[in-house]
C-alpha cells in the first residue's frame, strides 16, 4: 500500500504541472469522427478523439496540432490563444500509412511497414458487451485465433487461446501473453490450487481426460476495464523476438496509462448483467425408471416391482433393478430369456435407466417410504442451475500533462454462478502512468494488485455431479426429494437407508453415489481458493541522441494461491469428514535492455534504417505443497490436519524452475516509405536443456512493399484502389521442454512396509534439442473506395520438427520409452479480414467487419518403429481417443466402429451366458431376444475435431445519438464425441427414444405373450449376408447403439456428431446522453447508458437440441471430447459510464 500511495502522490503531482487545455471537435462531412489521434508535434504527447470525435490535450501557444486518422488527410493546426480548436478533416486515398501498431518487445511500428500478419483489438471493442474476461472478448474478432472455453462456457472458467492450430504433438499449443512487456503466467490452476505447467495444458501421451475442476487460468485476472488495446502476433515471423516462448503466438496486452487534460478526469463504470441456463436436453417425458420389467412385457402395471401389500416401488431408487428376483420370474438379468446375462454386463446401470413403465401420477413407494406419485419431472435438471448475476464497479482517475500522464482505477466484481453454491470475486487496483522524466528521458510504470476468492468450481468430467444426469437421473427424479433427504435435524447428512423399505436398503448404484447424495456434497463439501497477484513492470527510454535510443524494461507475474477444502463428515461420528490444504506460488520474471541505432537518408533521400540489438533473461519459479486430513474425524466438525483418526497424509511438494538467457537483433530498413524489408536474430540459452543442447538460435525475414505507391501512376490510374500492399515473411522458431525432463528421476513408494525407490518407466535423454517451426506466409492488404472497403489476405505454411515424443524400447533394457526428439507436423492455413463502411452520414453510419480463417495441421511423421501415438482417453478401453498416425490431420478421433458388409451394417444376434444366443418361447414359437452390432475389432478414425472454417461478423449501426452493435461468430465444421449425448440416448432420457414406445414401432412379441407396436429392426446384415429382420425391444437398439459406458462397448462413432454453429455472441445497445444536455449538469463530460447481451442463442447449430456446441473437456490437445459439460448461459444486462 506504500507503493501504491507513492505512485497517487505521483498522479497528483503531475495533474499539478497541467497546464492549457485545448479542447475540440474533429468532423467530416458525414459527422464527428472517433479515434482519431492527436499529438503535438515534435513531442510524445498525444490524444485521440472519443465517439463524439470530441478530444481534450495540454498544450501551449504555439505548439503545432496534428490530426491523423486513417483513411483521411493529415491536418496540421497552431495553437492559439483560443482554448477551442474544431477541425475538418477530408478523406484521402492513403491508408494504413498513420496506423501504428505495437509488435514484438513492445517496440511500435507503421502498419504499413510490417511483412507480416497482425491485428488488434481496441479496449472499447473488447468490452462493448461487457466481456467477463479478456479471452472470452477476444471470441469471433480475430482470424486465426481459436478460443474454446473448457467446463462449457462457465464465466470464472479456463479458456485454451490457440493462433494458427498446433505447432506441438504432445506439448502445449496456447499462445504466449504479455500484459505492458511482462509475461503472464497462464497455466490451469488446478483443484489442488496449483498452477504450475502440466498435462492439463498440452497432453501427456495416453492420459485420461475425464475428469478435472476448472477453476480458471491467469487471464482471466486482467480486468478488460484497464485494457487500452491488444494486438495479435499471429505467426512465427511476427513473434519470433519473443524467442522459444513465443513459438506459438503472442497476444501482446497493453493497458491504460491516461490522459493529459485539464486537472484529474474521474471515470465510472456499472454494469450488472443477470444469468440464465438454457441450454438443456430435450428430454422426454412419458416415461420413468426402469429396464426389467419393460423388457419382460407390455403390460405397464406389471412392470413395476412390489412389496406384498401390493405397493409399487419406484424402480430407480429400487435395489432389486440390477437383478430379477421380484419381477416373479427368472432369477438375474434379462429374464425371462433363455441363455440370459445379468444386466449389467449387457447395459451398465440399470437403476439409472428411463425405460420402464409411463407415467400414470398413480402412487410409488420411494426409498424412504413414502408414497408420491409417479409423474414426470421436466425441470430436475434444472434445480442444479439456478439463475445466477454478475456486477462491476470501476473507478479510475487520470490525469496529465507536460511531464506526463498517469491512470489508477478500481475494480470490483461480483460474479454469483449458475451452480449451487458457487461464487467468486474480484478486487483489482490498477496503475499506469507516463513519465517525462527528462527531455530525453521517458519512464513507464505499470502495475495490477488483484484479489480473487472463489468458492466451489464446477468438475467436468465422468466423475462430476453433472455426470449423474446422465448415468442416474431418471425422469422421475426429484431433486426436492433429495433436498429433504439429504440433511438431518443436526446438521448431519440423513442417512437414506435407515428405516428403507427395500430389502437390501440403500439405493442402488449408480443412483445412491450420484444423485442421493447430490445436494449434500454440493452445499456441505466445499473448497475455497484465494489469490493473491502482483503484476508489474517498469520500461525506460532514454533518447541519448537522435540517432541512438536507448531502452531498459523489466516485469514480474508473482501469485500466491491458497487452497482450502472442507468436506463436512455425513454424521456425529465423523464418517468421510476430511479437510485439506494447498499452497501454490509463481514467479515469472523479465528483464530486457536493448539499443536502437536509427538514421534517415542512409544513402540519400531514400532509404532509411535501423539496428536494435539487445539482451533479455526470463526466470520462472513455481512451488505448490498440500496436506490433508487421513480417516474420518475425531471430532465430528473440526476442520484441522490433526483431526483424522490418521497421522495427516504426507505433504506434496511440487517444483518448478526454468531460466531462458536471449540476445537478440533486428535490422530495419525502408525504401521511399513504399518498400520495407527487416532482418531479425534471436539465440536462446535454456536451463531446461543439457548444456550441449541449450543453445538454439533463429532467424527471420519479412518484406513489406506498398505496390499503389512503388509503382508509378497506379493511384491515378486505379482511383478505386486507394492502398495495396504485398507481405511475405520467413521465419524459424525453435522451444525447448519443461524442467526436469531430460533428468531420470527417482520415485518414492512403500513396498511390503519398507521404503522404496522406482525408476520411471520411459528413460530420459539428455540429448534432447529444441523443437523447431519453419514458416513462410503471404499477405495482400487491399483498400477500395477512399478506403471505405479494407481486405486483408493472409496465406501460411509451416512445419514443426524435432517434436519431443516417447518412443518404445525392448523389455531387455528396463523401460518402455525412451525420450527422443523425433516426428514432425505441417499446418496450411488461409486468413481473410474485410471492414468496410456501406452508409456514411451526418445522422446514419453502418460498419462492418468480417473476419475468418481456415487451417489443417496433418502428422508428417513419427518416431521410427511408432505407428501411432495416443494423446488420450475418454471412457477408458469401451471408450474413444485422440491419436495421431502418419498422414492423420491432428485431432482424429478413434473409437469402435460399425462393421459393413456391401455398404451394409452388420449384425449378431444378442448373446448372453455360455456366449449363447438369448431367446425366449411364447405360444411354441422362439424369438430371439436382442440384436447387437458387430463392431470393428480395434478403434479406427471416426471423426476429427479441427474445425474447417472459423470466423465472426460484427455490424455497428449509428443513428445520431444510439449505436447498436451486434457479434455473430461461427464455428464450421469438425467432429466432436458427445458423451453426453451417447449416455442421454442409451438411458432413454430424450425425446428421440419415444417414437416405438408410444406405439410408432413394429409389433412386438413379449416374453410374457402381450403385444405392442413397441418393436424396432436394427436393420443391416448377419456376418454371411442374410438380411436381419429380427424386431426387439427399443431399449436393445438404443441402449446397444449409444450409452456412456458399458461391459460389452457400443459403436462409438453414433455419438460423433457433426459439430458446425452459428452463434449471436454479442448484442449491445448504447444510448451517448448528447452534450447540450450534459453541459447543462455542469460537472459531467461524458455519459452513456448500454442495454447489453451474452451468449444469447444459436442461429443455427447441426447437433441434436440441446446439446452444448461449445462444451469441451479442458484445455489441452484434446479438444473433441464433451461428456457432462455446463449448460450454456446467457446473460442481459445493463450498463452506464460517466467522466467527471
Amino acid at each position: 500500500m506504500r507503493c501504491l500511495g507513492l505512485l497517487l502522490l505521483h498522479l497528483f503531482a503531475i495533474a499539478a504541472y497541467a497546464q492549457k487545455t485545448i479542447t475540440g471537435t474533429v468532423r467530416e462531412s458525414s459527422g464527428p469522427i472517433p479515434g482519431v489521434s492527436v499529438t503535438i508535434k515534435g513531442t510524445t504527447r498525444a490524444t485521440q478523439t472519443d465517439g463524439d470525435g470530441k478530444f481534450s490535450i495540454v498544450a501551449s501557444e504555439g505548439n503545432i496540432l496534428v490530426f491523423k486518422s486513417v483513411g483521411y488527410t493529415p491536418k496540421e493546426i497552431a495553437v492559439s490563444s483560443s482554448s477551442t480548436v474544431n477541425i475538418f478533416l477530408e478523406q484521402s486515398s492513403n491508408t494504413l500509412d498513420e496506423v501504428l501498431v505495437t509488435t514484438a518487445l513492445g517496440v511500435k511500428r507503421e502498419k504499413r511497414s510490417l511483412g507480416y500478419a497482425t491485428q488488434t483489438v481496441t479496449g472499447d471493442n473488447l468490452t462493448i458487451a461487457q466481456a467477463p474476461t479478456i479471452a472470452q472478448g477476444l471470441i469471433g474478432k480475430v482470424a486465426g485465433l481459436s478460443i474454446t472455453q473448457a467446463s462449457g462456457g462457465v464465466e470464472g472458467g479456463s479458456s485454451r487461446v490457440v493462433i494458427r492450430g498446433n505447432t506441438s504433438l504432445t506439448g502445449d499449443n496456447r499462445a504466449l501473453i504479455i500484459v505492458d512487456g511482462v509475461a503472464l503466467n497462464n497455466d490451469p490452476l488446478n483443484n489442488n490450487g496449483n498452477n504450475s505447467a502440466g498435462g492439463a495444458v498440452g497432453t501427456a501421451q495416453g492420459a485420461d481426460v475425464a475428469t478435472y475442476n476448472d477453476w480458471g487460468t491467469g487471464l482471466n485476472f486482467i480486468n478488460p476495464d484497464d485494457i487500452e488495446n491488444i494486438t495479435v502476433l499471429k505467426g512465427p515471423a511476427a513473434a519470433a523476438l519473443y524467442g522459444a516462448r513465443g513459438a506459438n503466438g503472442v497476444i501482446l496486452v497493453t493497458r491504460k496509462k491516461g490522459e493529459k487534460r485539464n486537472g484529474l478526469g474521474i471515470d465510472y463504470s456499472y454494469s450488472t448483467r443477470q444469468t440464465k441456463a438454457y441450454q438443456f436436453l430435450d428430454f422426454q417425458n412419458d416415461y420413468g425408471s426402469g429396464l426389467v420389467g419393460s423388457l419382460w412385457t407390455a403390460d405397464q402395471n406389471k412392470q413395476f416391482p412390489t412389496n406384498t401389500s401390493g405397493q409399487r416401488y419406484q424402480i430407480g431408487t429400487y435395489t432389486g433393478s440390477y437383478a430379477a428376483g421380484d419381477y416373479k420370474t427368472g432369477a438375474y438379468g434379462m429374464l425371462p430369456y433363455n441363455n440370459s446375462t445379468q444386466a449389467w454386463d449387457l447395459f451398465s446401470f440399470p437403476s439409472g435407466l428411463s425405460w420402464g413403465p409411463r407415467f400414470d401420477n398413480q402412487p410409488v413407494l420411494w426409498y424412504d417410504g413414502v408414497l408420491r406419485p409417479y409423474s414426470a419431472q421436466p425441470d430436475n435438471w434444472k434445480a442444479f442451475f439456478p439463475n445466477g448475476s454478475v456486477s462491476q464497479h470501476n473507478v479510475s482517475i487520470s490525469g496529465g500533462g507536460e511531464f506526463g500522464t498517469a491512470r489508477f482505477s478500481y475494480t470490483r466484481d461480483d460474479n454469483k454462478a449458475n451452480i449451487l453454491n458457487s461464487k467468486f470475486s474480484t478486487n483489482t487496483f490498477n496503475i499506469g502512468s507516463s513519465i517525462k522524466v527528462s527531455k530525453k528521458v521517458t519512464a513507464e510504470i505499470t502495475g495490477s494488485y488483484i484479489n480473487f476468492q472463489r468458492l466451489n468450481t464446477p468438475p467436468v468430467g465422468s466423475a462430476s455431479y453433472l455426470a449423474g444426469f446422465s448415468y442416474a437421473a431418471t425422469r422421475d427424479y426429484r431433486s426436492d426429494v433429495e433436498q429433504l433427504n439429504n440433511f438431518a435435524a443436526d446438521g448431519s447428512q440423513k442417512d437414506v437407508t435407515a428405516g428403507s423399505n427395500f430389502p437390501a436398503g440403500s439405493p442402488p448404484y449408480p443412483y445412491y453415489s450420484y444423485m442421493a447424495n447430490s445436494f449434500w456434497n454440493l452445499t456441505n463439501n466445499n473448497t475455497t481458493l484465494t489469490r493473491n497477484q502482483l503484476i508489474g513492470g517498469a520500461k525506460v527510454i532514454a533518447e541519448v541522441t537522435d540517432w541512438l535510443t536507448l531502452t531498459g524494461q523489466g516485469g514480474i507475474d508473482n501469485s500466491n494461491d491458497g487452497t482450502e477444502i472442507r468436506n463436512y463428515p455425513k454424521n456425529i461420528q465423523g464418517t468421510t469428514g476430511y479437510y485439506g490444504q494447498a499452497m501454490a506460488r509463481s514467479l515469472n520474471r523479465n528483464l530486457s535492455a536493448f539499443a536502437r541505432l536509427h538514421k534517415d537518408n542512409l544513402f540519400g533521400e531514400s532509404i532509411n534504417g535501423s539496428l536494435t540489438g539487445g539482451v533479455e533473461s526470463y526466470y520462472r519459479n513455481d512451488y505448490t505443497v498440500s496436506n490433508g486430513t487421513s480417516g474420518d474425524f475425531v471430532k465430528p466438525f473440526i476442520f484441522s490436519l490433526d483431526n483424522g483418526k490418521n497421522p495427516p497424509v504426507t505433504p506434496n511438494e511440487i517444483r518448478y524452475g526454468k531460466k531462458i538467457n536471449s540476445a537478440f537483433g533486428f535490422l530495419d530498413l525502408s525504401y521511399n516509405n513504399y518498400l520495407f524489408l527487416q532482418f531479425t536474430g534471436r539465440n536462446d540459452w535454456s536451463s531446461a536443456l543439457a548444456n550441449e543442447f541449450n543453445s538454439y538460435f533463429y532467424p527471420s525475414a519479412n518484406l513489406s512493399y506498398v505496390f499503389t505507391e512503388g509503382i508509378k501512376g497506379m493511384q491515378t490510374a486505379t482511383p478505386w484502389l486507394s492502398f495495396g500492399k504485398l507481405t511475405f515473411s520467413y521465419a524459424e522458431t525453435g522451444s525447448d521442454t519443461d524442467p526436469y525432463s531430460i533428468f531420470n528421476l527417482i520415485n518414492t513408494a512403500a513396498y511390503n512396509g519398507q521404503a522404496a525407490q522406482t525408476y520411471p518407466s520411459t528413460l530420459k535423454f539428455d540429448g534432447i534439442k529444441p523443437k523447431r517451426t519453419r514458416s513462410y506466409e503471404l499477405g495482400l492488404n487491399l483498400g477500395f473506395l477512399k478506403n471505405r472497403i479494407n481486405v486483408e489476405l493472409t496465406a501460411y505454411s509451416m512445419k514443426s520438427y524435432n517434436q519431443i515424443l516417447d518412443t518404445p524400447l525392448p523389455v531387455s533394457s528396463g523401460f518402455n520409452t525412451i525420450q527422443i526428439n523425433s516426428g514432425s507436423l505441417g499446418n496450411k492455413g488461409f486468413e481473410f479480414i474485410v471492414n468496410a463502411t456501406p452508409v456514411s452520414s451526418k445522422d446514419f453510419s453502418w460498419n462492418i467487419s468480417v473476419n475468418g480463417s481456415t487451417a489443417s495441421t496433418k502428422v508428417l511423421s513419427l518416431s521410427d518403429g511408432v505407428n501411432e501415438l495416443q494423446l488420450g482417453t475418454f471412457f477408458g478401453g469401451n471408450g474413444i481417443s485422440q491419436k495421431v498416425r502418419v498422414g492423420d490431420n491432428y485431432g482424429t478421433i478413434y473409437g469402435k466402429d460399425f462393421t459393413y458388409l456391401n455398404g451394409q451394417k452388420v449384425v449378431k444376434d444378442a448373446v448372453g451366458a455360455n456366449n449363447q444366443v438369448m431367446t425366449y418361447t411364447v405360444n411354441g414359437k422362439t424369438y430371439t431376444a436382442g440384436t447387437q452390432w458387430v463392431l470393428t475389432p480395434t478403434e479406427v478414425p471416426i471423426g476429427n475435431s479441427q474445425p474447417k472454417l472459423l470466423g465472426g461478423v460484427s455490424n455497428t449501426f449509428r443513428y445520431k445519438s444510439f449505436s447498436l452493435y451486434a457479434l455473430v461468430d461461427a464455428k464450421i465444421g469438425g467432429d466432436t464425441f458427445f458423451g453426453t449425448y451417447g449416455a442421454a440416448m442409451g438411458n432413454g432420457l430424450l425425446e428421440e427414444t419415444v417414437k416405438e414406445r408410444n406405439g410408432g414401432g413394429l409389433p412386438l412379441v413379449y416374453p410374457d405373450g402381450t403385444t405392442a407396436n413397441t418393436g424396432i429392426s436394427f436393420g443391416g446384415v448377419y456376418a454371411n449376408g442374410t438380411p436381419n429382420t429380427n424386431v426387439v425391444n427399443p431399449a436393445w437398439y438404443y441402449l446397444g447403439t449409444y450409452s456412456s459406458w458399458n461391459h460389452l462397448g457400443v459403436p462409438r462413432s453414433a455419438s460423433v456428431l457433426k459439430n458446425t454453429w452459428v452463434k449471436l455472441r454479442e448484442v449491445a445497445l448504447t444510448y451517448q446522453v448528447p452534450p447540450n444536455v450534459i453541459q447543462k449538469t455542469k460537472f459531467i463530460q461524458n455519459l452513456s447508458l448500454s442495454l447489453v447481451g451474452r451468449d444469447l442463442f444459436y442461429i443455427y447449430t447441426s447437433i441434436p437440441k440441446g446439446l452444448n456446441p461449445e462444451g469441451v473437456n479442458g484445455i489441452g490437445n484434446m479438444q473433441g471430447i464433451e461428456f457432462s459439460s455446463i449448460p450454456r448461459v446467457r446473460s442481459i444486462g445493463f450498463s452506464i459510464k460517466t467522466s467527471l
